[in-house]
């Protein structure tokens, strides 16, 4: 399946910048429509005071927010028209008090790109987390680091393997743009998954015309998520593939994880998958 519908979750601020720059270099490599969307949850000072508020002031606080996604919507659109060769594109603009009603939208789009969910003061209730949307969506999501500079992506990636469904899903949804002949190198932390029958997962790589190699890595004193972004800042590596939440979202949050550390760490572009 080729990449053609691409949704950049775009809320105006500098680091989420480079997001949508990292979708429109994806968008003109494979040719694809790319859809920039703004999400509006509550206002803090809204959510907080809304029961204390009149009429009028409510009002006010909507007109400031239709003016704030009207002027994230211009950005987009001048962005875009700076593209050379042109590229086919579209915005949204989705007003909702349910964090996951981006996630219900990215549903039907191949791919979605976000950048760091730092916002600028006053608009953090217009980011929202990648983890959470590829958890809830059950599509592929790649975050951008905020120091990142965009490029194409697919020639040199990095693929964290563990043997389990959420990584399996990840990588499935990464072979669809990755390069032809890409440098992949599949990544266990500890130890290699349990050799089975059928358990090739190089093997199936270098099928779909990949440069595939295993490689497994002893965690280092940083723990599993700091030893691979270390592979990855050793290899060179343009993109890391992962699977979000193969424990419980609710308990990364309480003890932590590998995909919240990854959120925070990350220097290259990661898709996460659920």
């Amino acid at each position: 399946m080729a990449l053609k519908s691409i949704l950049a979750a775009y809320s105006g601020d500098a680091e989420g910048s480079k997001g949508l720059a990292l979708a429109l270099v994806l968008a003109r490599a494979h040719d694809a429509h790319l859809t920039g969307v703004v999400w509006r949850g509550p206002s803090p000072v809204e959510s907080r005071f809304r029961g204390y508020m009149t009429k009028d002031v409510l009002d006010m606080l909507s007109r400031r927010e239709a003016e704030a996604a009207t002027e994230i919507r211009a950005g987009f659109d001048t962005r875009v028209a700076a593209e050379p060769g042109g590229i086919a594109a579209s915005f949204i603009d989705l007003e909702n008090t349910s964090e996951f009603s981006l996630s219900k939208c990215a549903q039907t789009y191949d791919l979605v790109v976000m950048g760091s969910r730092a916002a600028a003061v006053g608009r953090e209730h217009m980011a929202a987390r990648p983890d959470v949307v590829a958890l809830r969506s059950g599509r592929p999501v790649i975050l951008t680091p905020h120091e990142y500079t965009p490029r194409n992506l697919g020639s040199k990636v990095v693929f964290a393997w563990d043997g389990k469904r959420a990584a399996a899903r990840a990588i499935g949804d990464a072979i669809t743009f990755l390069a032809p002949g890409a440098d992949v190198t599949v990544l266990s932390v500890g130890t290699a998954p349990n050799g089975n029958v059928g358990d090739d997962m190089v093997g199936m790589l270098r099928r779909h015309g990949m440069n595939a190699k295993a490689l497994v890595r002893a965690a280092g004193a940083d723990g599993v998520s700091q030893t691979l972004l270390d592979v990855c800042k050793d290899l060179g590596a343009d993109m890391m593939v992962m699977g979000a939440y193969e424990h419980s979202k609710f308990r990364e949050d309480i003890l932590g994880g590998v995909t919240q550390d990854i959120l925070e760490r990350a220097h290259l572009p990661v898709l996460m998958s659920h």
